[in-house]
């Protein structure tokens, strides 16, 4: 097993003094544990209609290693501590908006917009965040404006996934 240092230095092999306790100086004394499995899909399978600041619910849950997605609030709650993909796609009902807002404890990260007069409009954005245990993330209607996201049993085009790309062993201050 490798673990990389904060400053993106090489991979060094791991050292321990211990069972499980890693002696190398930048982790000096910190447990090692195997990296968590932590992923989750979900999507909607109904028309949902929100006005800004409220959260997507997703309905649907297609996997949830880790139990960290909620499906009653639409939140993941970051039970490890470390580097997070997430993904956000949807479909707007024929004719209307789409504005959404993937948050990080109730702080805007990125946006979806779709419009298509007549038709249905796709929008979808993706990021890499590194999280702290507890921290939430959700997608939510941008603030001041309608959106209508398509959905229906047998058709899911709008989701939110998440995954852990890699477990931080020692915290460091995010980016922003």
């Amino acid at each position: 097993m490798v673990y990389r240092k904060s400053d993106n230095s090489p991979v060094r092999d791991r050292l321990l003094c211990g069972p499980d306790v890693c002696c190398l100086p930048w982790c000096a004394g910190s447990q090692i544990t195997p990296q968590s499995e932590i992923a989750f899909s979900a999507g909607l399978t109904s028309y949902q209609v929100c006005q800004g600041g409220e959260r997507v619910i997703y309905d649907r849950l297609f996997s949830n290693v880790g139990a960290a997605f909620h499906t009653d609030t639409g939140k993941f709650v970051c039970p490890e501590s470390g580097m997070y993909v997430f993904q956000v796609h949807a479909l707007s009902g024929n004719d209307t908006d789409m504005w959404l807002e993937l948050h990080h404890n109730y702080q805007y990260v990125v946006s979806i917009w779709g419009h298509t007069d007549n038709d249905y409009a796709t929008g979808g954005n993706s990021v890499i965040l590194q999280l702290t245990k507890g921290d939430e993330v959700s997608v939510e209607c941008t603030t001041r404006y309608h959106s209508e996201l398509y959905g229906a049993a047998d058709e899911v085009y709008s989701t939110f996934s998440g995954y852990l790309i890699s477990p931080v062993f020692q915290e460091f201050p995010g980016v922003g």
